[in-house]
């Protein structure tokens, strides 16, 4: 009787199950520029919103709207409205089968960049822009 072998280890040829479908370099860029995009639109949202004199709820109603807008607007031009595809927050570990599994809502997150360093941006440019505008009047 003749002895199985054990699968030989791949060659460069071919991709592991497991890894994963991004390109490192890629992602580390579209990490940067979307971390860009959102840091910008964070801080003139919140000029806006101190120019304007928006206070309370509504203000932070507008720095949701134009994260939604920007999300939307970068989905539509560079993703072609298939976020999971290139957001490195939508793909998740490797399932059973070895296949990543890619979770859309994640994505959309990632590309609207709603967090905490976008937020206490928007909130200084409020406070200063409302404070030059309105306070002193």
């Amino acid at each position: 009787m003749e002895q199985i072998q054990a699968p030989s280890a791949l060659s460069q040829s071919q991709f592991s199950p497991t890894a994963s479908a991004l390109h490192v370099a890629s992602v580390q860029h579209n990490i940067r520029v979307l971390g860009q995009v959102a840091t910008l639109t964070a801080c003139f949202a919140g000029l806006v919103a101190g120019i304007i004199g928006l206070t309370n709820w509504s203000g932070f109603a507008l720095y949701l709207l134009t994260s939604l807008a920007s999300g939307a607007t970068v989905a539509a031009l560079k993703c072609h409205g298939n976020v999971g595809k290139y957001s490195p927050q939508a793909h998740a570990s490797a399932g059973p089968q070895g296949a990543a599994q890619v979770v859309a809502w994640k994505g959309w997150l990632g590309v609207m960049g709603i967090g905490q360093e976008n937020l206490l941006g928007f909130l200084l440019f409020w406070i200063g822009g409302y404070a030059l505008i309105h306070v002193y009047d």
